[in-house]
């Protein structure tokens, strides 16, 4: 078995591992170590949303409407900052890597960048659904304790 050996530059490829290691970095980095800005007590940000709920619901029933809603645009903090580096970092490792098999830099080096790159941008799309069926499965527990909070 002979391996394969080039003496071809190969910028682009190394750019696209570069990338593609450094957004999984990142994406590991955050769903391991972080939250890295301060974060509101757990007990009082699913009091505020019941008590939400609560009111809601009162004013629903009493036939009240609704006030107007305020939609709060989140700061970007360090943890938003990095959340979006890491899939960034991926796609430009990608769109290295596509440059790279455009070039026709040796394949090895090119394909390694594509897997690190999509690897990155894979980490954050299931850490974001982890995250959505988490908090959904917060609000349906709320929501079947209704009775409690009306109480």
């Amino acid at each position: 078995m002979q391996i394969e050996v080039s003496d071809k530059p190969m910028p682009f490829s190394i750019a696209a591992i570069a990338f593609g290691g450094a957004g999984l970095f990142i994406a590991l980095l955050v769903m391991y170590a972080g939250p890295f800005a301060p974060q509101p007590d757990i007990g009082t940000t699913m009091g505020e949303i019941a008590g939400n709920m609560r009111a809601a619901a009162w004013r629903a029933f009493l036939g009240l409407e609704q006030p107007d809603t305020t939609i709060a645009q989140r700061a970007w903090d360090t943890d938003r900052i990095l959340m979006t580096a890491a899939p960034a970092a991926g796609v430009l490792g990608i769109h290295m890597a596509i440059i790279a098999y455009i070039r026709q830099e040796p394949k090895r080096a090119a394909s390694c960048g594509v897997a690190l790159s999509v690897c990155a941008v894979l980490v954050q799309v299931l850490l974001m659904i982890l995250m959505i069926v988490a908090g959904v499965m917060l609000l349906m527990s709320i929501i079947q304790n209704m009775d409690s909070i009306f109480g």
